[in-house]
């Protein structure tokens, strides 16, 4: 060792090295030791620390506490040996065994101080300050009262970019974040006030490339210390640590707020049951508390009849490692059953050793009183239904269609709709599935009578698909449905056979009273037996218009057609006018001008405005009668107004006709017309009215819905 002041080594480890003591003091020059039973009790700022291996529990701890300190200069390790590779890991700057030569020691004490940088130099501040500078593995500064820096160590150029000399005389608080400054003022108003107390804090600092890279710095004040006489501060840089720790931060938030936002029940647990974490959600649900939810296993809180379920899905996700679903009844405290779907996931650690599971938990009682309700509606029902997917593959048929049929389900799942045994009757109902398969897919109401087979005899049903859509329109699934229609269309039958009967027979007859009174009214020359043939020409003449119009009701209910689409209302009021033209030459008839709406009928809307203008010239009290008809667009579609000059309609004669009232029987032959115009517009999902204006006689309105779509100008 050089010339210079004495190097001073403390020992630790007591009586056991108080030997290597000697050791030191009698083979180097200018070391003074001091024995210390523990590091603890090791003297300020050393020039060297000699410890005893087996003096200590834990060398390496010791070692490492030593080096923490900074205060010291290098850590010479003695012993036999059992500790020394921990001890050099830790940061041990030799190790000497106890049965080395005593020259083996004195030579690695001397080799660790000098390798460190310790060689005694002058005397006073300079030797601190390089012993510090040259002891210290970060950054080492000592500031005065005021905060300035007295001192840099080299290793401030190589982390922040200054020299030291840059900084030395400058105040350190203009280097520090204006967001933390306040509170590293206080930590030094601190550190000056309480000379045995080390502070530790953490701080923004400005490098010179202007970057504000974190620190973690401890200071103690060394003012009385004659060597220092200043404020020790070690610091070393943590940026990457705050980097570290604030992105963990930010990603514990998002997941406590994705936890606290969470609807459904989140919770986690090891493989013994043990609960780990829960949301908020979970204490909604149950009742619970954080406290009771610790001691309770996932068990306590499902119906004791789905713990086997419950259980079996919990081992094949731990055993598996794949996710399961599995429903069972949530039991509350207050013993109330929720149904719930729960999904469990294998939880892991970096390893991939499995840690426990965790799952979601999803109330599901909407979802079932649904499905019930469905069930209710789809199998309750005389109807027949099924569920079909867009290409006619039959995915669901209910009771009433399979009883029909007499098959059992799963011969019909999955067919195509006209592969199924309803439609195995002849190639024409087999098309009519296709065909309704087809426009339903495009997202079109399909209906059409069709014959289909069941167990026993085929039938007629009024058959018809309609597509269900999701929320961009597109078709997801088909609803075919059938109602017999067998006996109805029997009985329509029965009715044609009956009224062809009856309007034969009662318009021959009234032909043969008619005539037969004719002639005896041309040879009567009794003016008063005259009148009364004259009531009876009369009355057979109504009734053989009363028959017509009979014919026609018939025609227009029997025929009527299940389906509306667009029709031109113009044509329609155009055709009819034409008609009554043809029977009434001296009636004007005045049209709207622009009547070019579509609404929604058929070819009954003809009828409609022939018998309410047939009603009108025929009711006129003169010769030459005026009829106009008006045509204006309402919210949802358009009200045509029929008036006439004549004297109106008497109250008692409209009842059931443009009211709610009972009908009662009309005094003039046209109120039977009236009454087929009403069940047509009524069919038509429209309005009928009447209105007594005092510029017109009488006026009917009838209000029909907008259509959309081209007209169809053959409905005439």
């Amino acid at each position: 060792m050089t010339d210079g002041e004495g190097v001073s080594v403390c020992c630790v480890g007591g009586e056991r090295v108080a030997d290597a003591a000697a050791t030191l003091e009698a083979g180097v020059d200018r070391v003074t030791t001091t024995v210390v039973e523990s590091v603890d009790e090791a003297v300020a700022a050393p020039d060297c620390v000699l410890v005893d291996e087996a003096a200590l529990d834990d060398v390496a701890g010791a070692v490492g506490r030593l080096r923490d300190a900074r205060a010291c200069g290098p850590v010479v390790v003695y012993g036999d040996g059992g500790g020394f590779e921990a001890a050099l890991e830790a940061g041990a700057a030799a190790v000497v065994r106890r049965d080395a030569a005593a020259a083996v020691l004195c030579h690695r004490v001397e080799s660790a101080v000098e390798e460190t940088g310790s060689t005694p130099v002058a005397t006073g501040r300079d030797r601190a300050l390089q012993s510090l500078m040259a002891y210290s593995t970060d950054r080492l500064s000592v500031l005065d009262e005021d905060g300035r820096y007295v001192f840099a160590s080299p290793a401030v150029e190589r982390t922040m970019g200054y020299a030291p000399s840059e900084l030395v005389g400058t105040a350190s608080f203009e280097y520090i974040h204006p967001e933390d400054r306040a509170a590293v003022r206080e930590t030094f108003e601190a550190i000056l006030s309480d000379p045995e107390a080390t502070y530790e804090t953490e701080y923004r600092f400005r490098s010179a490339d202007g970057e504000w890279r974190w620190v973690e710095a401890r200071g103690q004040n060394c003012l009385d210390d004659p060597a220092i006489e200043g404020v020790v501060v070690n610091s070393w840089d943590v940026t990457e640590r705050k980097e570290r720790e604030e992105a963990l931060a930010a990603e514990r938030a998002l997941t406590e707020s994705v936890f606290a936002a969470l609807p459904d029940v989140f919770y986690a647990f090891d493989r013994n049951g043990n609960f780990l974490r829960w949301n908020d959600r979970l204490l909604e649900v149950t009742g619970y508390g954080d406290d009771e939810i610790t001691d309770m296993h996932p068990a306590d809180f499902v119906a004791p009849e789905d713990r086997e379920a419950v259980f079996e899905a919990i081992t094949t996700v731990v055993e598996e490692g794949t996710a399961v679903t599995v429903e069972a009844d949530f039991v509350t405290k207050d013993g109330e059953r929720v149904p719930y779907e729960f999904t469990g996931a294998e939880m892991t650690d970096s390893d991939g050793e499995t840690l426990g599971l965790v799952g979601i938990g999803r109330d599901v009682s909407e979802r079932k009183e649904r499905q019930r309700r469905f069930e209710a509606v789809f199998d309750n029902t005389y109807q027949f239904t099924g569920l079909m997917e867009p290409d006619g593959t039959l995915v669901e048929a209910n009771e009433s269609a399979i009883e029909f049929a007499g098959v059992d389900r799963e011969d019909v799942l999955g067919q195509k709709l006209w592969e199924t045994f309803w439609f195995r009757v002849d190639e024409e109902s087999r098309e009519t599935a296709r065909e309704a398969v087809s426009v339903a897919r495009e997202g079109e109401l399909y209906r059409e009578e069709t014959t289909v087979r069941g167990n026993e005899d085929t039938e007629i049903i009024d058959f018809s698909v309609r597509p269900v859509v999701d929320e961009q329109g597109d078709v997801t699934l088909l609803i075919p449905e059938g109602r017999l229609i067998s006996e109805l269309k029997q009985r329509e039958r029965h009715l044609k056979v009956l009224h062809r009967f009856l309007r034969h027979n009662l318009r021959n007859k009234l032909t043969v009273i008619d005539g037969n009174a004719d002639y005896v009214r041309s040879q009567l020359a009794d003016e008063a037996l005259a009148s009364q043939l004259d009531e009876i020409l009369g009355a057979s003449r109504s009734l053989i218009e009363l028959s017509e119009t009979a014919h026609e009701l018939s025609k227009v209910v029997i025929e009527a057609e299940g389906d509306r689409r667009p029709v031109a209302l113009d044509s329609a009021l155009s055709s009819a006018a034409a008609d009554v033209r043809e029977e009434y030459p001296s009636a004007s008839i005045r049209l709207p001008e622009d009547a070019s709406y579509a609404v929604r009928a058929d070819w009954r809307l003809t009828v409609v405005f022939r018998h309410l203008l047939e009603n009108a010239v025929a009711h006129a009290d003169c010769e030459e009668p005026t009829v106009a008809v008006f045509a204006a667009e309402t919210d949802d579609g358009v009200a045509v107004r029929v008036a006439d000059e004549g004297p109106g309609v008497p109250k008692s004669e409209l009842a059931g006709i443009t009211t709610g009232e009972e009908r009662t029987q009309l005094t003039h032959g046209t109120g039977f017309g009236l009454w087929l115009v009403r069940s047509v517009v009524d069919d038509y999902g429209g309005d009928l009215d009447h209105e007594s204006p005092e510029e017109w006689g009488s006026v009917f309105v009838v209000r029909l819905h907008a259509a959309d779509g081209e007209t169809n100008e053959s409905d005439e």
